[in-house]
């Protein structure tokens, strides 16, 4: 199992996701894909690497990661349609959050986990993400460091501190974007 999704799709409605996969050099990959097009016209995906001590507790490290971004990506939601009129002072981010799911892609039929396995057109066959799923979780090989892979792409960079908090250096917007 590789990675660790944040679904917002529903079954009438395609909207988008937040993924997270642990890489070498401890790092963790974070891809969003269409979420943040709602707020900026953006379309694509935005690329986030997050560097982080391999000591602090996995679960707990992505469930604040995930949390984090979702709510960053509502609350800039939230402020772009109080001023189209979306929105009024009523609204909350909590109120404008899609409904979403945190699972985990399995590879064919094969569950090391005793979550119960579900099955999605996205996702095919799937478990919740739960703190049992993280021993699982198998790490990309990937070269987030190698800065002239990505000259002209916006790569958002983050990293979790030793007290758990997650910060990163620029707005979530595509890979693609000129600002």
């Amino acid at each position: 199992m590789f990675d660790v999704i944040r679904d917002f799709n529903t079954p009438t409605n395609h909207l988008g996701e937040i993924v997270l996969y642990l890489s070498n050099n401890n790092k963790i990959g974070v891809t969003i894909l269409n979420l943040h097009e709602h707020v900026n016209n953006s379309f694509g995906q935005a690329w986030m690497y997050i560097k982080y001590n391999p000591n602090l507790d996995i679960y707990d490290t992505f469930m604040n990661i995930l949390n984090k971004l979702t709510r960053d990506i509502f609350q800039e939601m939230l402020e772009v349609g109080r001023l189209e009129g979306d929105f009024d002072v009523n609204d909350t981010v909590e109120s404008i959050t899609f409904p979403y799911k945190d699972v985990v892609p399995m590879k064919g039929d094969d569950n090391p986990t005793s979550e119960p396995v579900h099955y999605s057109g996205d996702w095919e066959n799937y478990i919740l993400f739960t703190r049992e799923c993280v021993e699982f979780l198998e790490e990309i090989e990937c070269d987030m460091d190698e800065e002239d892979k990505h000259i002209g792409l916006y790569i958002i960079r983050g990293e979790i501190l030793e007290n758990g908090e997650f910060i990163y250096d620029k707005p979530i917007r595509s890979n693609s974007y000129k600002g």
